[in-house]
């Protein structure tokens, strides 16, 4: 991998950054704060920075809304 496919990613991943940590994405429920956190600290990683990541909001936008509505987890011990 080559530094321009390097910086290509970086920039993709920040254009993936900016929309996850806009206002109504990351503060509408715990999963999408968390998603918002590992897309961070994921950009944290290539870019060798120390992550800033969003602290939880003190309201969710959608009140009692866990993010995993409608998914059915499936245990791989069972």
């Amino acid at each position: 991998m080559t530094n321009k496919d390097i910086k290509l990613h970086i920039d993709e991943l920040q254009s993936l950054v900016d929309i996850q940590c806009s206002e109504g994405n990351y503060n509408c429920n715990p999963y999408m704060h968390g998603l918002a956190n590992g897309l961070i600290l994921a950009l944290s990683v290539l870019t060798k920075e120390c992550p800033k990541f969003l602290d939880k909001p003190e309201k969710w936008l959608r009140e009692n809304d866990t993010g995993f509505d409608g998914i059915q987890f499936i245990s791989r011990f069972d």
